[in-house]
């Protein structure tokens, strides 16, 4: 076996720190992004009506499923009355659309 000198195992040494710290960095990241995701989920609530959980998610995108199965995904831009406006809605340029509250019967959100 070939003995190392000095130089080779210091330069060993940054490229397994570099490594190792890289690894635990990233770690790190991906735990707090978790955090924020459970902050975002819990923008749900179970004992509100629908319209109180559009108005919540006010400017996030979220895909609707509505009663006849279609589903339909947008930046919720406003909700009034019975009425959501959902703005830009995904592969459709310049559409928006007005879904009647009552026709939604899921709201998906990305939170992680």
């Amino acid at each position: 076996m070939k003995k190392l000198n000095g130089k080779q195992i210091m330069v060993t040494v940054i490229v397994l720190l570099m490594i190792f710290g890289v690894n635990s960095f990233t770690a790190l990241r991906s735990f707090s992004a978790g955090e924020e995701g459970i902050k975002e989920a819990a923008g749900f609530d179970v004992n509100t009506s629908m319209m109180e959980n559009l108005v919540g998610l006010k400017g996030k995108s979220v895909t609707l499923t509505l009663s006849s199965g279609q589903t339909i995904t947008g930046i919720v831009s406003e909700v009034k009355g019975n009425l959501l406006h959902l703005a830009k809605i995904s592969q459709k340029e310049f559409y928006d659309a007005l879904v009647a509250i009552d026709h939604i019967t899921a709201i998906e959100v990305k939170v992680r």
